[in-house]
C-alpha cells in the first residue's frame, strides 16, 4: 500500500486540527443572544422632526442628529430614549459633556456632547425625561446630538419604535426622524400593575394622584360607590419626587392603604407615608436600600401576615427577585432572594394572589409573538417563590 510523504501527512494533520479548533473556537465564542431592547424612543422633545446622518469618522453604529423643523439645534434638550440610571461624564477631548443610560439587560444608551447637565448622577429617570441640553463640547464642529445604544457595551444599529434607522445615510436631510417621545406616565412609567387603593378603609378603592414636578402634592378622591367624591382634597403636600417610582399598600395592616416611594439610584430609599383615612402622614423611611437602579419595584402581602411587603425584580439577565417583608414600622431584609430566575428584560412583572391561599404570588407576561405571549406564574410558600 503507498504511504503520502511524511512531510504530506504532517501538514494534513496540522491543518485538520486547524480547521477543528477553528470551529471549536466558532461554537465557544458565539455571541449569546442579545435581550430584549427597551421600546426605544426618539432621544429629542415629542413632536419635534430631525434629521440625522452617520460620517465615516463616527464611532460604533451610533447616529449625529441636527433639527430639521426651523428649531435650533443647540439649546434643545435631550430626553431618555427608555427609563433607567443616569450617569453623568465629561471627555473633553473626544465626547465633551455626556450622559450614559443603563437601561438594564445590558441595553445603554450615550448622548454625547451637552452643553449642561439636566439630571443628577445616578439618577433614576423616567423615558421622555429631560437629562441635559444640546450643545458642541468635546470633538464637535458644532451642535448636534450624538446618540448610541449599546448591547454588553457593543454598539448596535440604531432602533426606535422597534424600526431600524439603518442603514443610515452619510449625510444630513436624506432621512428624517418625528419624535413621539412624549414624556414620562403619571406614576414613573415603570412597568406598573396596579396596587391597593382603600385609603380610607372602608372597603372601596379610591383614585390617587400624584403631581410631582416642583409641588410633589398627593390628592385623593374617595370612592362612594357610584363615583368618585372630590377634585381637590389634598392628602400630602410632599411626596413622591420625579422619576420615583410611587405604589400603595397597607403596610401597617390597620385596614387602610398607605402610599411608598421607590427613590431607584443610587440611593435606593423606600418612603412610606401612613393613612389617617383622611390624610397620608409625613413620608418616613423604611428602607434604605432596595430596589437600586432600573430594577422594577412592586407591592403585595408574600406572607399572608395582612400587611403589604415590597419586592424587586432584578430584570436583567440574572432575573432575580427579591423581598422585603413589612413588620408594620419597616421593611427587613435587604439581599432577600425569594426567586433566582423570573421576569427576564422585556417582559412585565406583576403580583396577585393566583391561587387565593392569602398569599401574594409572581405574575410575568413574556409579551412575545402571538404563539408566545405566555403567562407564567410562581406560587409564593410564604418564605419564597415556587418554580415557574
Amino acid at each position: 500500500m503507498s504511504r503520502l510523504p511524511r512531510g504530506t501527512v504532517a501538514r494534513a494533520l496540522v491543518a485538520l486540527l486547524t480547521l477543528a479548533a477553528a470551529v471549536l473556537a466558532g461554537v465557544v465564542a458565539a455571541p449569546a443572544p442579545a435581550l430584549a431592547a427597551p421600546n426605544f424612543k426618539a432621544p429629542f422633545p415629542c413632536g419635534q422632526r430631525w434629521t440625522y446622518g452617520h460620517h465615516s469618522a463616527e464611532v460604533r453604529q451610533a447616529l449625529d442628529f441636527v433639527r430639521a423643523d426651523g428649531g435650533i439645534t443647540g439649546g434643545t434638550p435631550q430626553v431618555a430614549s427608555a427609563a433607567g440610571v443616569a450617569r453623568r461624564y465629561s471627555q473633553p477631548s473626544g465626547a465633551g459633556n455626556y450622559v450614559a443610560i443603563d437601561h438594564g439587560g445590558g441595553w445603554t444608551t450615550y448622548y454625547f456632547h451637552l452643553s449642561a447637565y439636566s439630571v443628577p448622577d445616578g439618577a433614576y429617570v423616567q423615558q421622555g425625561q429631560q437629562i441635559g441640553i444640546t450643545g458642541s463640547t468635546g470633538n464637535s464642529s458644532g451642535p448636534h446630538l450624538h446618540y448610541e445604544q449599546l448591547y454588553n457595551g457593543v454598539g448596535q444599529p440604531i432602533v426606535i419604535n422597534g424600526v431600524s434607522l439603518a442603514p443610515y445615510p452619510s449625510q444630513y436631510n436624506q432621512k428624517y426622524l418625528v419624535s413621539d417621545n412624549c414624556g414620562p406616565s403619571p406614576l414613573g412609567g415603570r412597568y406598573l400593575a396596579g396596587s391597593p387603593t382603600d385609603f380610607t378603609g372602608d372597603g372601596r378603592d379610591d383614585v390617587v394622584a400624584f403631581t410631582q414636578g416642583s409641588l410633589n402634592d398627593v390628592y385623593v378622591a374617595a370612592s362612594t360607590g357610584s363615583s368618585f367624591a372630590g377634585t381637590s382634597v389634598k392628602w400630602n403636600d410632599f411626596f413622591g419626587l420625579t422619576g420615583e417610582t410611587l405604589l400603595s399598600g397597607d403596610f401597617d395592616g390597620d385596614g387602610r392603604d398607605d402610599i411608598v416611594a421607590f427613590t431607584h439610584g443610587t440611593l435606593a430609599d423606600v418612603y412610606v407615608a401612613l393613612s389617617t383615612g383622611t390624610a397620608f402622614g409625613g413620608g418616613q423611611k423604611w428602607h434604605d436600600w432596595f430596589a437600586p437602579g432600573a430594577e422594577v419595584a412592586a407591592v403585595g402581602d408574600v406572607n399572608g401576615d395582612g400587611r403589604d411587603d415590597i419586592v424587586t425584580f432584578t430584570h436583567d439577565t440574572a432575573a432575580d427577585v427579591y423581598v422585603a417583608l413589612s413588620t408594620g414600622t419597616s421593611f427587613t431584609g435587604t439581599a432577600v432572594k425569594w426567586h433566582e430566575y423570573f421576569s427576564i428584560a422585556g417582559e412585565f412583572p406583576a403580583l396577585g394572589d393566583v391561587n387565593g391561599d392569602g398569599r401574594d404570588d409572581i405574575i410575568t407576561f413574556t409579551q412575545g409573538p402571538a404563539s408566545a405571549s405566555d403567562v407564567i406564574v410562581a406560587l409564593s410558600t410564604g418564605t419564597s417563590f415556587g418554580p415557574p
